[in-house]
């Protein structure tokens, strides 16, 4: 942490040093050599899905009179995302079906029910990656805010946060507590 001094009080800057950065990437580095052929293949096919999202982009079209619709189409889609996932997987628990925490090393179209959330986990990171990129692309080239691709960005997230919040709904026990191996016996 840095401290910065503005007049009589002191902001703390986060600054990652490069230590840190290094043990990031090694960590990050780690998790790639652990992935499977179907891995490779998810993130090779989301890296094509991006280069063919930019082919798309329109860098000469006006896109700040959009700007402030997409803000609200954002937090729109946000909120039903998480809704969806966790109304969807607790309904469909109570029929009794199973969930499993996604793997990326897992394939996403499956037809078995407890490995559906695979699928959404895939499309999660396809919607980050292409609107990150489409949206850095825009503002570089064209010096403009791209709401339809910050609007993937943010569905990208949206749909790893519902996943995540469903999986914590779902092993919720009756009484508060996480079902683990110990206290399920």
């Amino acid at each position: 942490m840095a401290k910065c001094l503005f007049g009589n009080s002191v902001i703390l800057i986060p600054v990652l040093t490069i230590a840190e950065t290094l043990a990031t990437i090694t960590n990050h580095t780690q998790r790639m050599k652990n992935w499977n052929k179907i891995g490779k293949i998810k993130s090779l096919v989301i890296l094509i899905l991006c280069i063919l999202s930019l082919t798309l982009v329109d860098f000469s079209g006006k896109t700040e009179f959009k700007n402030d619709f997409y803000i609200g189409i954002i937090i729109l889609i946000f909120l039903f995302f998480v809704a969806f996932l966790l109304l969807i997987t607790k309904f469909l628990s109570l029929l009794g079906f199973k969930f499993k925490r996604p793997n990326w090393n897992e394939n996403p179209i499956t037809f078995k029910f407890s490995k559906s959330l695979n699928f959404f986990h895939f499309m999660a990171f396809w919607f980050i990656s292409s609107g990150f990129i489409n949206t850095l692309f825009v503002g570089i080239f064209n010096q403009q805010f791209d709401g339809e691709s910050a609007n993937l960005f943010f569905a990208g997230i949206s749909l790893l946060i519902g996943i995540k919040l469903s999986l914590k709904w779902l092993n919720k026990s009756g009484n508060g507590k996480e079902k683990t191996v110990a206290n399920n016996a």
